[in-house]
């Protein structure tokens, strides 16, 4: 599925979707993340100063954020604030990918 996905002017054979024009700080790590069906974490939910950069590149994420259940599918991606308790999981039965970027507070 390749919605909203565009061929950038002098590109072939090559497709792009803008994920963000949101993250305001410093991007201090990146990483992947593989969660197996019905993994997730932590338990409890928690916060902390930094933010959150989710990008699902396979399955579907769930993210609790206070007292919502937020749901992030493939090639999506949201911003969870630190500050905001939160958690993600993967309620269904199949693996989820996804990117995360943390991002720390601008001084």
């Amino acid at each position: 599925m390749m919605y909203n996905f565009i061929t950038p002017p002098n590109h072939f054979g090559f497709k792009a979707k803008k994920i963000t024009e949101e993250i305001k700080g410093k991007i201090s790590d990146c990483s992947i993340a593989y969660i197996e069906s019905q993994g997730g974490g932590p338990e409890p939910s928690h916060t902390h100063v930094h933010d959150h950069f989710f990008v699902v590149i396979e399955g579907i994420a769930t993210i609790k954020m206070g007292e919502k259940k937020i749901t992030v599918n493939v090639d999506e991606s949201i911003i969870v604030p630190g500050l905001i308790i939160h958690s993600i999981w993967n309620e269904t039965d199949k693996p989820l990918k996804m990117i995360g970027i943390t991002i720390q507070p601008e001084k």
